[in-house]
């Protein structure tokens, strides 16, 4: 892609010498895509060997290569330069096979790990796109998120991203895994080196009213009116400045698997500032995140893997080991099962919305909480994604930052921990502070649908707070 990118970026400068403006708010802005956006002229293949030199697997000439994503289309018009894609072990973004994995591994380029520590893994589905960023190889892309996938590799490679409510932003002409399965639904995110990279390239997506070419959009521009009366809580130390100050739940761990030490370290931390600068903390203990979880996931497998298995029958691959067990070839649930998940989904979500609303006079603004139950992760340990999943299950708005680094020296493995459950039990001991030193540890930030102005102000400054606490 690096000739497209060198013509588009030729073009941009021949548009200016004749204008004497910027195309758009993105005019000469490299952006990296994973490896499901479209883009003419290059294979998109999400990791399937079956899917090279087609369009999803389909050989048709007219589709070959012929067809942009609707937010590739958008992302040209604001006047980016789409550079970098998956084509070979030496172009990220890469992306595991399937999209359902929260590490980054298929049969075409093998395993991508963390270029922090590569002792673990960059994480997934986004990887990649993760990897990139860390390397400082891209400052801002796209990614895709239907159970962590922009916020994992965030967390484990020290960026920031944001997960959108899905149909915020496009899906049309995006590929997918199983793309009839839309009621727990992916979300197209962005990724990026800095809070204001991201905030630049969403808001500027919203500018091109995606609404009117994808029906599934809903119609909601970038509401700056809510960004700026929550970042006017805050100075631009992060300090509560007289306004109503941040309201934040601390969900320090979900009773199921209790996060190592890096991370329940970086919660603290971020307690601390936010109390330290002015704002309210509270502990948030809502309904129980294995219901989501567990609904959650029955969505994902609830076709038995027959889009999985169709897709590597093109080629004869085999799944990864890590997807062997989760991804067997079965029947597929009945509607009746389908229909009484759906109720039980939607029964959750109100109890979590119930809770919320209970939080006293003030309403909570936004929940503090892991991304994952460890910083990064040792490849093939990742044994628990419901911090991700139960937002997913929501919908919810959220946002991840980076904190800290992992440090062996503060962050002992404590042998007398008591596991809470088998779960539990494994990734405890999956814990090795030597393996795990140095390595980035970030957490999320989480608002209610459809909150993406708020939950990304909010972030902001608990990331100026943060900034504020190491000069100081």
């Amino acid at each position: 892609m690096f000739d497209f990118a060198l013509s588009t970026a030729q073009e941009l400068d021949r548009y200016y010498a004749e204008h004497g403006t910027v195309k758009g708010p993105l005019h000469g802005l490299p952006i990296s895509l994973k490896d499901q956006f479209h883009v003419k002229g290059y294979d998109t293949t999400m990791g399937y060997i079956g899917w090279i030199g087609t369009y999803e697997g389909d050989p048709d000439p007219a589709k070959v290569n012929k067809i942009n994503s609707q937010v590739v289309e958008e992302l040209l018009s604001l006047g980016a330069v789409l550079y970098c894609k998956v084509i070979f072990p030496l172009l990220l973004p890469l992306l595991p096979q399937t999209l359902l994995f929260g590490e980054t591994v298929n049969n075409l380029i093998g395993t991508t790990l963390n270029p922090v520590n590569q002792y673990l893994s960059c994480g997934g589905s986004s990887g990649g796109e993760g990897a990139l960023q860390a390397l400082r190889g891209s400052s801002v892309g796209l990614g895709t998120d239907i159970g962590g996938s922009v916020r994992i590799p965030a967390s484990f490679c020290g960026t920031y991203s944001i997960k959108p409510t899905h149909n915020r932003l496009s899906y049309r002409n995006v590929a997918n895994t199983n793309p009839g399965q839309d009621t727990y639904a992916s979300s197209v995110g962005v990724m990026g080196t800095t809070i204001d990279a991201v905030k630049l390239v969403l808001s500027s997506l919203l500018s091109t009213e995606p609404w009117m070419r994808d029906p599934n959009v809903v119609r909601m521009p970038w509401d700056g009116n809510v960004e700026r009366s929550t970042l006017a809580r805050a100075s631009s130390d992060g300090s509560a400045n007289g306004e109503k100050p941040l309201k934040i739940g601390i969900y320090w761990s979900d009773g199921v698997v209790t996060p190592q030490p890096p991370v329940s370290r970086g919660m603290k931390i971020v307690h601390d500032v936010l109390e330290n600068l002015g704002h309210k903390v509270v502990n948030w203990e809502p309904p129980s995140q294995s219901t989501a979880k567990r609904v959650h996931l029955a969505f994902l497998k609830a076709d038995g893997a027959h889009d999985i298995h169709r897709q590597l029958d093109l080629s004869g691959e085999p799944l990864v080991p890590p997807l062997r067990n989760a991804f067997q070839l079965r029947d597929p649930i009945s509607l009746l099962e389908y229909q009484d998940l759906t109720i039980q989904g939607k029964t959750y979500c109100e109890a979590y919305t119930d809770y919320w609303n209970s939080t006293s006079s003030q309403l909570v603004d936004a929940v503090l909480m892991p991304v994952a139950p460890h910083a990064a992760v040792i490849p093939g340990k990742f044994y628990h994604t419901a911090y991700t999943e139960s937002i997913n299950l929501m919908d919810f708005s959220a946002a991840v930052f980076p904190v800290t680094k992992a440090d062996k020296t503060i962050d002992e493995f404590n042998t007398d921990y008591q596991p809470l459950n088998e779960q539990d039990r494994k990734n405890w001991e999956a814990y090795d502070p030597e393996i795990y030193d140095g390595a980035p540890v970030g957490l999320q930030i989480v608002c209610r649908k459809w909150e993406e102005e708020k939950v990304w102000a909010i972030a902001k400054i608990i990331d100026n707070g943060l900034k504020t606490m190491a000069a100081n």
